[in-house]
């Protein structure tokens, strides 16, 4: 008995400052995510760089970094986040820019025969521009639907230049590019949309309405066209860009129930991207369906907890902020889980805590010490 009155007491809503099962819930992942990471990345770490620990370091300093930035921004008052989100905006579009600059922008050729814009060298260090406009995109459209009326619509001049600036970031993205990351954006629009009281008939039919122009980026452009081929039939290109995808298949099931002895399976050794992308694959061959569970559960739990706390958030704003930032987070996480087990074609895209990457890993401790902010006791009706 006391030991259940001692797990009510934890996972009231309110027993403490920040709610403890929700940063459980995010340390319990990046520390998985550290793990498999870890297992997963030996092999390339040491026949790329020589040193099998490579990516584990650097991993360990972003999650430093991410850490340190979480407890800052989980301290800042979200309304004063949202008060400067267009001057963020700009420096996100300024950002999102420098990727085209020779010299500044890193351009990365594939095999497809497009080449990527997406990264940024500052001071030797890379970064993504795309991942943090999830950001800006948030906190500024956030605060621009949440003040939308569609009963009463006045088009100013700072509505206009709010959906200019709404509409530029999401086109460079495209441009990079960076098609996962844009649809991650206009799925969190969407449901801005939604919350801001548009009308749900005529919604869909605008969301309808963007379908041909999904389908044109999807078959008209050359990489995705070559996507979505290998998607429709990996074994056929299994010895060239089909090999992704079917080692991917190959870990699932070489997990089997409970996992191969870790860091050995041939996803660890074959696998393009086992320690970024393709990580849960790395997990799976690993720890198993048991595993793979586990994950599932801690996510969903999550995600759950997230939605009880905003549904006692004393504002609008709080929960508009925090609803975007859980579409994120679940959908990111769906999508990533969609793509390695083929569910849909294969696009760049990380798993949140759990994935490497600095710049995905930093947006996402960001995002979450939003989050927290948010949901700390004194936001809350409890």
């Amino acid at each position: 008995m006391e030991l259940i009155r001692s797990i009510k007491s934890i996972l009231r809503i309110g027993s403490s400052r920040f709610d403890g099962p929700l940063l459980f819930s995010m340390f319990l992942l990046f520390g998985m995510g550290i793990i498999v990471m870890f297992s997963a990345s030996v092999i390339p770490a040491e026949r790329e760089f020589s040193d099998s620990y490579y990516y584990l370091k650097k991993q360990l300093l972003w999650g430093g970094i991410g850490i340190f930035l979480f407890l800052i921004f989980c301290q800042i008052p979200y309304q004063f986040l949202v008060k400067w989100s267009f001057v963020f905006s700009l420096f996100s579009l300024l950002l999102l820019v420098a990727v085209f600059i020779p010299g500044l922008g890193k351009s990365v050729g594939t095999s497809y025969g497009r080449s990527f814009n997406r990264w940024i060298q500052i001071a030797g260090f890379q970064i993504q521009p795309s991942e943090f406009a999830k950001i800006s995109i948030l906190l500024f459209s956030s605060y621009f639907f949440y003040n939308f009326d569609f009963m009463k619509i006045k088009w100013d001049r700072k509505k206009i230049i709010s959906i200019v600036v709404i509409f530029l970031t999401l086109l460079l993205i495209v441009i990079e590019p960076a098609f996962g990351t844009t649809v991650e954006l206009l799925l969190v629009l969407f449901f801005f949309v939604l919350l801001a009281g548009f009308p749900m008939k005529r919604l869909f039919i605008l969301g309808a309405s963007v379908i041909p122009l999904l389908v044109v980026l999807v078959t008209q452009v050359g990489y995705r066209k070559k996507r979505l081929e290998i998607w429709l039939d990996p074994y056929k290109f299994r010895f060239d860009e089909g090999h992704q995808l079917v080692t991917s298949f190959r870990a699932f099931f070489d997990g089997a129930t409970t996992g191969k002895a870790v860091g050995t399976g041939y996803a660890h050794r074959y696998l393009a991207y086992s320690h970024t992308d393709f990580v849960l694959s790395s997990f799976v061959e690993d720890f198993g369906f048991l595993g793979f569970l586990f994950f599932i559960v801690v996510v969903l739990f999550l995600m759950v907890r997230i939605f009880m706390l905003l549904e006692r958030t004393k504002d609008k704003l709080g929960f508009f902020l925090g609803s975007g930032i859980l579409i994120l987070f679940g959908f990111q996480t769906i999508l990533n889980l969609f793509v390695i087990t083929g569910i849909v074609p294969v696009t760049g895209i990380s798993l949140p805590f759990m994935s490497y990457g600095g710049s995905s890993l930093l947006t996402i401790f960001i995002l979450f010490g939003i989050l927290a902010n948010i949901t700390s006791k004194e936001n809350l009706v409890v």
